[in-house]
């Protein structure tokens, strides 16, 4: 029986890859046909090599590092930055600005939720505090998966049972602060690694029947060159997928800041671009002209290159502490087998 099933859920995967395989072929076979669509909508432009700018990023990582049989847990968040600044051997030898912090909390329940969004928080509070004078600040992830997130978190009916959830409601006021200079200032570029938002797709006429090629990412990995891009306007996103931002009300965060605020973050542009890899990246940023920096920084498969340090030093760091708590944990109830 375990292998029945073992099997029928590979036969699943498989399927999921072949199904993508397929869609990608159908597209292929009428690349012409869909070049001319967008054409029609957007102007294709040509990555303007040689312009470099100072470029910081952030990144966190959260878990529970020990608990204990009374019900207690430990948790840590980990945000990690780093950064390049120009020199005459910037491509060759990059000056790298690093920077971890940990904090830690003793709490009863599970409080995850409020993790992540204090996570996000400290990423914004973070991007703020080390890179005031970098000329362009990427977070890894959507602007609204990030005020998701915070939301969610500030809304929790347990946020004042949580010390983490203290924490968070402490900075929140900084946070948004923080979130609005950088948004203002024009140095904000967030980066999702993925995304389910059509915003293209959905807008063109499609010379197939098929389902799954209704993402803009399988059309334009089709459609663009390597250094090409498009940008999606204001507009054209409030019509094709209108968004509504929310944020709680409290002490010294009113109603017109936030409106402030969200009018900011509804002016981000969406920008396509294929990577030197060959990959389709999606950014959001009010200064379209940052693509021509931050291309080149995509040199990882699908993920730039100084997100996965960010997040590589934050999750390596969250690593060790949990491997530290381990040994010292003297209620771990799994059993551990011995040779």
């Amino acid at each position: 029986m375990h292998w029945e099933n073992l099997w029928e859920s590979f036969n699943k995967v498989k399927a999921f890859g072949e199904k993508r395989e397929r869609t990608v072929m159908d597209l292929m076979n009428v690349k012409d046909k869909l070049r001319a669509e967008i054409s029609k909508i957007f102007t294709i432009r040509k990555i303007n090599e040689g312009r470099y700018v100072s470029v910081g990023a952030v990144d966190s990582s959260f878990g529970e590092l020990i608990g204990d049989d009374w019900g207690r847990r430990m948790y840590a968040v980990c945000v990690s930055g780093i950064g390049i600044t120009p020199n005459a051997f910037i491509q060759k030898d990059p000056e790298w600005l690093t920077e971890e912090c940990i904090f830690d909390y003793e709490e009863d329940g599970d409080y995850l939720r409020i993790l992540r969004g204090l996570a996000i928080a400290k990423e914004i509070h973070s991007a703020k505090q080390w890179f005031s004078n970098m000329d362009l600040v990427l977070i890894d992830g959507s602007a609204k998966s990030s005020i998701i997130a915070i939301n969610q978190a500030m809304t929790s009916k347990n946020l004042e049972n949580s010390t983490s959830g203290r924490e968070l409601k402490a900075i929140y006021k900084e946070t948004l602060d923080a979130l609005y200079d950088m948004l203002y200032t024009g140095v904000l570029v967030f980066i999702p690694k993925r995304s389910s938002e059509v915003l293209i797709a959905n807008k063109i006429s499609l010379p197939i029947n098929n389902n799954n090629a209704k993402n803009d990412y399988a059309v334009l990995d089709v459609v663009l060159e390597k250094g090409e891009y498009v940008i999606v306007d204001v507009e054209f996103m409030q019509e094709a997928q209108p968004w509504v931002y929310t944020l709680p009300k409290i002490e010294g965060v009113s109603e017109e800041f936030l409106s402030k605020l969200f009018g900011l973050l509804k002016n981000l542009k969406v920008i396509y671009f294929k990577s030197l890899l060959g990959r389709t990246i999606k950014l959001e940023t009010c200064v379209p002209l940052s693509v021509n920096t931050v291309w080149e920084l995509f040199i990882l498969e699908g993920e730039n290159i100084l997100a996965y340090y960010t997040d590589k030093t934050a999750k390596d760091y969250l690593k060790e502490l949990k491997t530290a708590a381990n040994e010292v944990n003297l209620w771990n109830y799994r059993v551990k087998q011995g040779g």
